[in-house]
């Protein structure tokens, strides 16, 4: 159990050394490609209420797609850390409305918003497999989040190529995406959405 403990430690370094040595042009260039193939994907498109992250330390940028999709009537929402370390849902109403959460992210103010009406999801994290698996910091939040949500919620995981590997050795109340999304490629898991 302490090796793959870890070997998941080693993979979430050298993905986090990747993404940390990124240029600003190439962290922009790689998120505007992201942002471009969201724009087209069916579940997305369909969906009345999409939860986004705001991106911290070289993460994919997707403020230019949320915006976007707001302008287009969708309810647009992103993550707040609570006290019990749960993450809720709230709708972004504009980045004037978000304060600095915990972790340094930009998280917006108001109610939570509920779970269950959520159609899309866009789940950030540092390594993912093709299976539909993640590795994030190792605290469970989107875990514990994504697992309350309705069914059928379209999870889709955002990230870099090179944070893609064969596998991230998953452990029971892993929540598997459905699709995953990164600059060069696009990774079907489950087509029950199209």
């Amino acid at each position: 159990m302490d090796k793959l403990f870890a070997q998941k430690n080693l993979m979430r370094e050298d993905a986090l050394r990747k993404r940390n040595n990124l240029s600003l042009a190439e962290t922009q260039e790689f998120s505007s490609r992201i942002n471009a193939k969201l724009m087209e994907l069916g579940p997305v498109l369909k969906a009345k209420s999409i939860m986004g992250f705001a991106s911290i330390k070289n993460e994919v940028d997707l403020s230019w797609f949320l915006e976007k999709m707001k302008t287009k009537g969708k309810t647009i929402l992103l993550p707040r850390v609570e006290e019990n370390e749960n993450i809720v849902a709230v709708e972004f109403k504009g980045w004037e409305y978000t304060a600095s959460g915990p972790f340094g992210i930009k998280e917006p103010v108001g109610p939570a918003f509920p779970a269950e009406e959520i159609d899309v999801i866009l789940v950030p994290g540092l390594v993912f497999d093709p299976h539909g698996y993640r590795l994030g910091y190792g605290k469970g939040y989107y875990d514990r989040f994504l697992s309350r949500g309705k069914t059928p919620t379209f999870f889709c995981g955002i990230c870099y190529e090179f944070q893609l590997v064969e596998n991230v050795f998953p452990h029971e109340g892993d929540v598997v995406l459905d699709w995953i999304v990164t600059e060069k490629s696009e990774i079907l898991i489950n087509g029950d959405f199209f």
